[in-house]
């Protein structure tokens, strides 16, 4: 969701960033850029020529001709020491009598040199000299066009008792100027289109995650009654046999003639605490799964830890003439430490019932192996492998759910803790494939130390 808004945030500043280019190169844009610029020019020419003439005590330097003008070199040397830097602009210098007296397109792209005066515009050549000599002021005026609009500027020249005006123009092409403007709006179009997808997006994204919590939570609530009925039903099953089998002890008891009745009764009571034992149990295991699991990870050595968990039940093991045995894959640790962050309590109450389902299931001269290895994509796996007769097709599916056990005297529950406790600490168990007997794999994420 944020890597979504994200992206969608780029975009949109990057639309933002192209208007605004855009903006900038737009037909109104580039008109007023070209005023502006023919304006400086202009008032450059003027004060050049200004310059070049007067000497501090306000004399002229440069011998004029014999009218009062001065030379058209200099004036043509002016022109192209102010044009030289300023693409596209053409200019002179323009008298009432003698109309224009120089001319220069220094950034002509032509071949050649471009010495005559463009004679399509002098009519407003003219009109906007005569007009900055009247006014003694910089003038500026626009000619549109449907391919292009030619930009004028026109400022007096400071020459005592000597009408000279300087003159700039420059042509703005409308056609790519159009262009840009259509390119700006689209550009506007489409930034208006990401934000409105946006906000779309995440009014829609919102609605979609409260109902996937809202499902979620009512799948989880089913799942609970579901889950309540299983328990609640394999409760009373597990419950009505103890039940059922001392209530028929002592009524046998009862009904029995009186020289054997001691004797029943013994063995009713007998019984009685042997299935209060067994009820015990299932209230034990019960309260174990009711209880939430606190994990307390802290760093482990696996292999101190798997060995620990071996000697704890190499009594029973030994007894039932099984091996038992812990097997580490240091190779896929590469190197790095066999050491995890887990909770060692728990995850002992979890191998320890893997363990003790493997031994009651063991046979004579077996095997078992409680193993470690790390995986390539960072998850550690522990396992619990036996050579017994394994699992039945038919518990696999519901192997982990409540008060399922092949085992006699078994309460279903100690796979269903198992389950929990590696649940809690983000993993998961499954029953893997083993060519014989049964293979319990946990998949942990791995947490170095």
């Amino acid at each position: 969701m944020v890597i979504l808004w994200a992206f969608i945030a780029l975009i949109a500043l990057i639309l933002a960033f192209l208007l605004l280019q855009l903006s900038r190169q737009g037909a109104s844009s580039q008109i007023s850029q070209a005023t502006g610029q023919a304006a400086v020019s202009c008032a450059t020419m003027s004060a050049g020529l200004a310059h070049a003439l007067s000497s501090g005590s306000g004399a002229p330097r440069i011998a004029a001709d014999g009218d009062g003008l001065p030379g058209s070199a200099i004036m043509q040397a002016v022109i192209d020491l102010s044009l030289r830097d300023q693409a596209g602009v053409e200019g002179g210098f323009w008298h009432p009598q003698r109309n224009v007296v120089a001319y220069a397109f220094p950034t002509y792209d032509g071949s050649g040199i471009k010495r005559d005066p463009p004679g399509a515009e002098m009519e407003r050549i003219v009109s906007m000299a005569q007009r900055a000599l009247d006014g003694g002021t910089t003038v500026t005026d626009v000619r549109p066009g449907l391919r292009e609009a030619v930009v004028f500027a026109a400022c007096p020249v400071p020459l005592d008792k000597l009408p000279l005006a300087a003159w700039t123009l420059k042509r703005v092409p409308v056609m790519s100027a159009t262009v840009l403007n259509q390119l700006l709006v689209a550009s506007a179009l489409l930034l208006a289109f990401v934000i409105i997808s946006g906000v779309w997006l995440g009014a829609t994204l919102t609605r979609w995650r409260s109902q996937s919590e809202r499902l979620a939570s009512q799948l989880a609530h089913a799942e609970r009654l579901a889950t309540l009925g299983r328990v609640a039903a394999g409760m009373a099953h597990e419950i009505r046999n103890p039940i059922g089998a001392m209530r028929m002890k002592a009524e046998n008891a009862l009904a029995a003639p009186p020289q054997v009745r001691e004797k029943r009764v013994t063995g009713a009571l007998e019984m009685v605490v042997s299935q209060t034992e067994r009820l015990d149990t299932l209230v034990a295991s019960l309260l174990a799964l009711a209880q939430p699991f606190q994990v307390q990870r802290q760093a482990t050595d696996l292999s101190a830890w798997i060995d620990a968990r071996c000697q704890a039940h190499a009594e029973l093991a030994e007894r039932q003439q099984v091996r038992l045995q812990a097997a580490i894959d240091r190779g896929s640790f590469a190197g790095r430490l066999v050491t995890s962050a887990l909770d060692p309590v728990q995850m002992a109450r979890a191998v320890d019932n893997l363990l003790l389902n493997a031994l009651a299931h063991g046979t004579a001269g077996g095997h078992i192996e409680l193993g470690a290895r790390l995986r390539d994509d960072g998850w550690l796996v522990l396992w619990v492998a036996d050579d017994g007769p394994g699992v039945p097709e038919a518990l696999r599916d519901s192997l982990f759910d409540p008060f399922v056990s092949q085992r006699s005297g078994g309460t279903g529950l100690g796979l269903v803790l198992v389950r929990e406790i590696v649940h809690a600490h983000g993993g998961v168990i499954n029953l893997a494939a083993s060519e014989r007997g049964a293979r319990f794999e946990m998949e942990l994420p791995w947490r170095a130390s």
